[in-house]
């Protein structure tokens, strides 16, 4: 009985600092490499952060497209736009199926936390891609079915 109740407990008790300690490096390295993948560079590593009672936020810094430098062939503004959308779109997918895979396994997660990956995009090409959102924001809900939201800010 009383080994019943102890495992009861473990189950439901939340998670200890430690387990997130241990999540920690390991998320952040899986994002920065996800990002990259992307063909989008990174101006500042992610960086993770457990907030009780909500989950894990992992923030860093990119930018789609370097900015047009002027001892370099300068891209026609079309191909600019169309790289830096295929860029934000593969981006936008892969941040999606990521979160929904990893809130699955990261034990640092309790069952009703979220997993929020926040991109901070810098636009350096601001004549060619006047619209370009600031922010990528996907979460996902551990314990819900419902795929991961995507939203752009």
């Amino acid at each position: 009985m009383l080994m019943n109740f102890l495992a009861l407990y473990m189950l439901l008790a939340p998670p200890t600092p430690d387990a997130f300690r241990k999540e920690k490096a390991p998320l952040e390295q899986a994002v920065d490499a996800l990002v990259i993948s992307t063909g989008a560079q990174i101006l500042q590593r992610s960086h993770a952060a457990y907030l009780e009672e909500y989950g894990i936020i992992v923030t860093l810094e990119a930018v789609l497209e370097q900015p047009q430098g002027i001892f370099g062939t300068p891209k026609p503004p079309a191909e600019l736009r169309t790289l830096i959308e295929q860029r934000r779109n593969s981006l936008k997918e892969k941040l999606s199926t990521f979160v929904k895979q990893r809130v699955a396994t990261t034990d640092a997660i309790e069952p009703t936390a979220y997993l929020t990956v926040v991109v901070h995009l810098l636009n350096a090409n601001p004549a060619e891609v006047p619209n370009l959102p600031i922010q990528i924001v996907t979460t996902v809900k551990k314990d819900s079915p419902q795929p991961a939201q995507v939203r752009e800010y």
